[in-house]
């Protein structure tokens, strides 16, 4: 057959007709690879590493001359213009150049990485629905997972519960019609006891869609990640234990999952896995009618052996599954796969059929010996020697568990004692014979939060020498207070209009506030009237603002820290009564939160978790009962919140998604903010879910990205939310994560800072979070919440 005659079956193209390599493929040198992936792989110096994010195609590896031919197709070509201009390049004949690259690049049409050029496959990977679209019933809320063929969208049905909705993208549907019949026919079939439920399948406006309940958590490999870094052998073993009772689960059911990998089971926040993505899925008692997928780092002997010799792949069966599960176990344990394997596919095969499991030591993992031999039984390379069942599998694991009674090790914050020593030495030292930079006197960045901080470590250690030295630090701040450059900075854009006249972090009023509780813990009576007066007269200053950080709010959180030191203090209280029932009467006259208004912001810093938790958080100072206004906002609140990870997250202000949230997990505009809002909640109103909602923002506090680790907007703050979640729910398993992240917010800080030596913007309130966590009964959220040390 003649070269012209030449066609490609799957995409109908000639080499007449145009195609196009996506921008979004990627050719990288593999000398540019990471030193451990290079080793697992078989290349030449000048080869290249071919990938296209985002799709089901394996990445390969091709050679310079290949790169180049492919580059060629960045701007839509043919075939044969492609060649000949590669050809004359190259001074190579084009008859013979095409001859030898045809079926080269013919595999690369039929695997999708080069494609007809006015294809829907030649524009990026992205989503194609947007947030608010309808699919049948379902309204879409965000994209969560977007691939060549499919687009996974968190979505809300008619009845308010949430979905998964999974939409067959252009040019996909009519394979994804047949994957999604099958996937929504094994899914009727189940309980749901593990697994999502069935709650649509369809077409909507010529897109093949399949809808099932949503399933919250984290993936396993996320999970066993966590319990690992916290030194929770006893947390893994439970893990394992349930991820292998939740295959049994299934397979009692008459299942075989087909595809048995981390990404695809979840663990919520209570520690319940769950089994998703049934695509490969079959009948118990139809095992020949699956297709075989799957990765090949999970796949049985047997599989392997028949991939080697040619031969089809064996059916889908339990004991094959049951490898494939203890293989998913072992990784969870050890953190490490059960070969050291090659990233050469024949290599990887032959590990599998010939090579044994790494003895759990080479990884580290020792004291496991009794899981671990239960699991060499099922990792077995004769089908015939495994369990019997999977439920019998389970039984042998359970037992071996049962006989190690691992607590998990208490971790301590190294590096953040060490910033703690090094930022006292700063304040106690040569900072106190610098001149600060401008603003220099405020809570958040000046003096006032040097003194402030220096006075929580002082009674974190029962030092005096360090109370004396915040004396001095708020002296400092209270004669810069009176100055042009103490609340303002011009080259930072912070200027009284816009940072508040009366705002505890920004103005005079937290001098004063500081003021007055470092006098009260010197016992000094007469400093401490004096300050509390002049922070009555700044607090009743007009404010333009009502939040938190610049305004009415934080204000009143000032008013409650008082009140609470000073019991007893009439004008304090008459100054927070004042300002509760101005912020009451605003909240009682705005529009339902979900609807915008004049307030749109969500977070504790800026917006409607700040304005309630300060409202709730007088209430306690005053002990008085709350305005009838906040459970209502709570539960608008409350109805606005979306799951991430195990948690829930809210947006930074309505109207804008979720996912667009770069701080979802900060106290500032994210989950660490709500997290002390619905612990005062529960505390005030009584009501046992606003704990469950504490938790759930404290699980996004901890597991969303992290951005900074400073207590504003980083990891520090985030570690405060953890730390109250602990001492007002007594789960100890909060402390350890707030240890988890104390320990990342040094390096954190030191790569984002805004003020080096400052409170809330730089390494001062990570000091003070490692004097707290030597005595976390007594952390408090600094100039924030409610201090029991007092």
């Amino acid at each position: 057959m003649g070269a012209d005659e030449h066609c490609v079956e799957r995409n109908e193209l000639t080499i007449h007709d145009p195609i196009v390599l996506p921008s979004d493929v990627l050719l990288v040198p593999v000398v540019d690879l990471p030193p451990e992936t290079r080793e697992q792989i078989e290349h030449g110096p000048d080869d290249f590493a071919l990938t296209r994010p985002q799709t089901r195609t394996m990445s390969s590896i091709v050679d310079r001359s290949t790169a180049d031919l492919l580059e060629r197709f960045r701007e839509p070509k043919t075939i044969v213009a492609a060649i000949v201009d590669y050809a004359r390049a190259e001074r190579l004949d084009p008859e013979t150049t095409l001859e030898r690259a045809f079926p080269t690049l013919a595999g690369f049409l039929n695997s999708g990485v080069l494609v007809a050029a006015d294809s829907a496959l030649a524009d990026p990977i992205e989503p194609t629905l947007a947030a608010g679209a309808v699919v049948d019933e379902f309204a879409i809320i965000e994209a969560v997972h977007v691939i060549d063929d499919t687009e996974v969208h968190l979505a809300r049905a008619r009845d308010g519960s949430l979905a998964a909705l999974k939409v067959a993208r252009p040019g996909s549907e009519h394979r994804l019609r047949t994957a999604f019949d099958h996937e929504a026919a094994v899914l009727a079939g189940l309980t749901g006891t593990v697994t999502p439920k069935l709650m649509g399948r369809g077409a909507a406006d010529g897109r093949e869609f399949l809808a099932v309940s949503w399933c919250q958590g984290i993936d396993l490999l996320e999970a066993s990640a966590e319990l690992r870094q916290t030194h929770d052998v006893a947390g893994l073993v439970q893990l394992a234990t349930r991820v292998i009772g939740a295959y049994a689960q299934l397979h009692t059911e008459g299942v075989l999952h087909g595809d048995i990998h981390p990404r695809n089971g979840l663990v919520d926040a209570d520690g319940r896995v769950w089994l998703i993505d049934f695509g490969l899925a079959t009948r118990v008692d139809e095992p020949a009618r699956a297709p075989r997928g799957g990765i090949d780092l999970f796949l049985e002997p047997e599989l392997a052996r028949a991939r080697l010799d040619g031969r089809p792949a064996p059916s889908l069966s339990l004991h094959g599954e049951q490898y494939s599960l203890a293989a998913l176990v072992y990784l969870l344990l050890t953190g490490a796969h059960t070969h050291s394997f090659s990233l050469e596919p024949e290599p990887m095969l032959r590990q599998l059929t010939d090579d044994p499991p790494l003895p759990f030591s080479a990884h580290g993992a020792d004291g496991l010996g009794a899981v671990e031999r239960t699991l060499t039984r099922a990792l077995a390379k004769e089908p015939t020697a495994r369990y019997p069942s999977t439920s019998a599998f389970l039984e042998a694991f359970a037992a071996a568990a049962d006989m190690r009674q691992t607590r998990p090790r208490t971790t301590r914050s190294r590096a953040a004692t060490r910033m703690l020593s090094d930022v006292v030495d700063r304040l106690r030292g040569p900072l106190l014979a610098t001149e600060l930079e401008p603003p220099t006197a405020s809570v958040n960045l000046g003096a006032a939060g040097l003194a402030y901080g220096l006075l929580r470590i002082a009674a974190a250690r029962d030092d005096i020498e360090l109370l004396s030295l915040a004396e001095r630090w708020s002296h400092r701040a209270m004669v810069a207070a009176g100055t042009d450059s103490g609340f303002e900075n011009a080259e930072l854009d912070i200027a009284a209009e816009a940072f508040g006249r009366a705002s505890l972090f920004h103005s005079s009023v937290g001098v004063y506030c500081v003021e007055a509780l470092i006098a009260h813990a010197r016992g000094d009576e007469i400093a401490q009237a004096l300050a509390v007066e002049s922070f009555c007269d700044a607090a009743r200053q007009p404010s333009a603002h009502l939040d938190v950080a610049f305004g009415t709010a934080g204000t009143l959180l000032g008013c409650a820290l008082l009140l609470e030191a000073v019991p007893g203090a009439d004008a304090v209280a008459a100054v927070g009564d004042e300002l509760a029932a101005s912020l009451s009467d605003t909240v009682h006259a705005h529009a339902s939160i979900a609807d915008g208004g004049e307030i749109r912001t969500l977070g504790a810093a800026h917006g409607w978790a700040g304005l309630l938790y300060a409202l709730l958080r007088w209430s306690e100072a005053r002990a008085c009962a709350v305005g009838e206004d906040i459970a209502g906002r709570l539960h608008e609140l409350e109805t606005i919140g979306l799951p991430l990870g195990r948690g829930l997250r809210w947006a930074r202000e309505t109207g804008l998604p979720a996912a667009e949230n770069p701080l979802a997990g900060a106290w500032c505009n994210g989950a660490a903010g709500h997290v002390h809002l619905w612990l005062a909640a529960e505390r005030v109103l009584g009501e046992s879910r606003f704990a469950r909602l504490a938790e759930a923002a404290a699980w996004a506090a901890y597991e969303a990205p992290a951005s900074g680790g400073d207590l504003c907007c980083g990891l520090a703050g985030r570690a405060y939310a953890l730390l109250a979640v602990h001492r007002q729910l007594g789960d100890r398993a909060w402390l350890a994560r707030a240890r988890t992240l104390s320990e990342r917010a040094p390096d954190a800080v030191r790569q984002l800072t805004l003020r080096r030596d400052s409170l809330y913007k730089g390494e001062v309130g990570i000091a003070v979070l490692a004097a707290d966590l030597n005595r976390p009964e007594w952390a408090a959220m600094p100039l924030f919440e409610r201090e029991g040390w007092r």
